[in-house]
């Protein structure tokens, strides 16, 4: 005879599991979307790329090309619960207005922070030919050493020694001892938290003068032209991490 307390006991927790999962499926977020704005500045002011800067070493420059790759963007709540982009990958260059402008989709939810990567992750570097943001017609790919080139600055310095007084800064690099990806965490105002689920937008900052100036101070006189990864690159690597900040959260 089969023992009917023990048939009780398997009802029970069947019982019990298909209210769990019902509870969970029921508290799963919706998800909303969220405009960020990368806004390119040299020491606060919009970038020209008709003027003339100065670096820390007393190095005038003007800039001609600005880019590099903002990815796997994440948002902690006030509750430390993370929510990720899916296909996290943007590229933003000055050359292209608005390409610093964009919408993500996120687990509605009030968060108090941002993290994302500048760069392209080891895996998407080795995963052959791709679209998008990815696509190597982007001009963001070296053959050469099959990956992506993670921030470009380009120009010219009358202190560079280079032909025509060019400088050239193409860096990258995801191996040991020549990695260049950084990542970057941004608290969002104590006053203005990002709401997802309302029409909130976050605008970044990106100083452009701190590539020169901020954990290490790069001189173009001494590297007019850094194209490979590791050394000097991994310096500006620090250096272009440093160059975020939030400008200002608008909520409605």
């Amino acid at each position: 005879m089969v023992n009917r307390n023990l048939i009780y006991f398997l009802l029970l927790i069947l019982l019990v599991g298909g209210v769990s999962c019902s509870k969970e499926d029921s508290t799963k977020e919706p998800a909303a979307s969220l405009n960020f704005s990368f806004r390119l500045v040299h020491n606060g002011q919009p970038i020209n790329v008709s003027s003339q800067y100065l670096n820390f070493s007393g190095e005038t420059y003007s800039i001609s090309r600005f880019r590099f790759y903002i990815s796997n963007i994440k948002l902690t709540s006030l509750t430390n619960q993370i929510s990720a982009e899916k296909d996290s990958y943007h590229l933003i260059d000055l050359a292209l207005a608005g390409s610093g402008d964009f919408n993500s989709i996120f687990n509605k939810a009030v968060y108090k922070s941002i993290e994302f990567t500048v760069g392209v992750d080891s895996i998407r570097n080795v995963s052959g030919a791709q679209t998008g943001a990815l696509d190597p017609l982007n001009g963001m790919f070296w053959t050469w050493n099959s990956g992506y080139i993670f921030a470009k600055l380009e120009g010219i310095s009358t202190s560079s020694t280079a032909p025509g007084q060019a400088f050239t800064y193409h860096i990258g690099g995801f191996k040991p001892g020549e990695n260049a990806l950084r990542k970057v965490t941004l608290n969002f105002p104590g006053s203005s938290p990002v709401n997802v689920g309302q029409t909130s937008q976050v605008v970044i900052s990106v100083d452009v003068a701190k590539w020169f100036d901020d954990k290490h101070t790069i001189s173009i006189a001494a590297n007019p032209s850094i194209m490979t990864p590791g050394g000097v690159s991994l310096q500006i690597a620090d250096n272009i991490a440093g160059m975020f900040s939030i400008e200002k959260v608008i909520n409605p």
